[in-house]
């Protein structure tokens, strides 16, 4: 019995180290490499250079005020339509004192050489009468006395402008009124009622009541890195995507490029930008919204391809690997010299040396 139980155990010990060996054995035999199988396909391929920016308005004005005074009242809102000459808004005066000062001291200046033009054209007129004077010297008295009257009503219009924003002198004219200087929709009213507002000077841009846009004429306005800048020239495609509607087919052609870059988180960047000539969307198009251009700058069209994962270089000479044998414990493949041509990033095409019936090795699987 214990003899018997003695084999058993020495034959367990046999087995595991037997086992143990030929585990080891066939760990340390090198295994042979699978790779994944890539079909060549006809393709279209195109290269594209992609800018960023927003949708913008090619036409629109800021509306300022003629005076400097307080936003007395709003009469538009911000969607609404307007045509030439429609009141945006009402501003009352507040009189600058340096200038009410000046202008009514103006009017007493006036007034007092009206008093002198006066009497001089009095004593003129009963001299030429009595054939004193002549008649050169009466008419240079007649014409003293307008050219006082005159200036006594510029100065009057100018206090009157100072206080109230007009005169009687202006007719139509009011600057206390702010009327719209182009057809569109308000499409920005960065003030609200009671604000203080500048008028436009030599030394001030003034302060904007509202933004009037031209909607039914939008553009593309963004910027390209300076390593696709010169792949772009005039005339080309542009297709848009809006950040708010992805799906959306909104197709362009560029316009413009700029000459001068500038430098942006250590990138130089070129101005552009794009018509919109066609939208699918059945909602506005909107000023502002963020979008990306895509531009086709090189394409290739129908031509042999295989994924980029199959080309191999040596010594700059690019190379596949064709599948000759798929055997179940080895794949064998045939190096092939190729004339590779247009990439976009994913596919390339095979000017040369590949048949759209092969099958080429791709990555290491294993």
């Amino acid at each position: 019995m214990k003899k018997g139980f003695k084999i058993a155990l020495w034959t367990l010990v046999v087995a595991f180290v037997a086992l143990t060996f030929y585990f080891l054995w066939n760990q340390s035999r090198p295994t042979s490499d699978v790779y994944e199988l890539l079909n060549p396909k006809v393709r279209s391929i195109y290269r594209n250079a992609v800018a960023t920016g927003q949708i913008q308005p090619r036409r629109e004005v800021y509306v300022k005020p003629k005076i400097t005074g307080i936003l007395s009242d709003i009469n538009v809102k911000i969607g609404q339509d307007v045509n030439i000459g429609d009141v945006i808004a009402k501003v009352s005066v507040i009189p600058d004192m340096a200038a009410f000062n000046d202008a009514k001291s103006a009017v007493e200046s006036s007034n007092l050489q009206l008093q002198e033009a006066q009497r001089v054209f009095n004593r003129s007129e009963q001299l030429y009468k009595n054939n004193v004077i002549t008649t050169e010297e009466y008419d240079k008295s007649a014409s003293n006395l307008a050219l006082a009257k005159e200036n006594v009503n510029k100065a009057k219009s100018a206090l009157d402008i100072v206080l109230n924003g007009s005169s009687k002198r202006s007719g139509a004219v009011n600057t206390t009124i702010v009327t719209a200087t182009m057809s569109g929709r308000v499409i920005d009213l960065p003030l609200k009622q009671g604000a203080s507002v500048v008028s436009t000077s030599p030394y001030s841009e003034g302060t904007t009541i509202a933004t009037i846009a031209d909607v039914s004429n939008m553009i593309f306005d963004g910027k390209i890195d300076e390593t696709e800048v010169d792949l772009l020239k005039v005339g080309l495609t542009a297709k848009i995507t809006v950040g708010s509607s992805l799906g959306r087919n909104i197709t362009g052609t560029l316009e413009e490029i700029s000459s001068r870059g500038v430098k942006e988180n250590g990138t130089v960047m070129f101005s552009l930008k794009a018509s919109v000539d066609s939208d699918d969307g059945s909602t506005e198009l909107r000023a502002g919204y963020s979008a990306n251009a895509e531009f086709v700058t090189e394409g290739a069209e129908n031509v042999i391809s295989v994924e980029e994962a199959a080309i191999s270089f040596e010594d700059g000479q690019p190379f596949v690997y064709r599948l000759t044998s798929a055997g179940k414990k080895e794949q064998k493949f045939e190096r092939i010299p190729v004339v590779t041509g247009l990439s976009d990033g994913i596919f390339i095409e095979i000017k040369e040396g590949v048949t759209e019936g092969m099958v080429l090795r791709g990555n290491k699987l294993n």
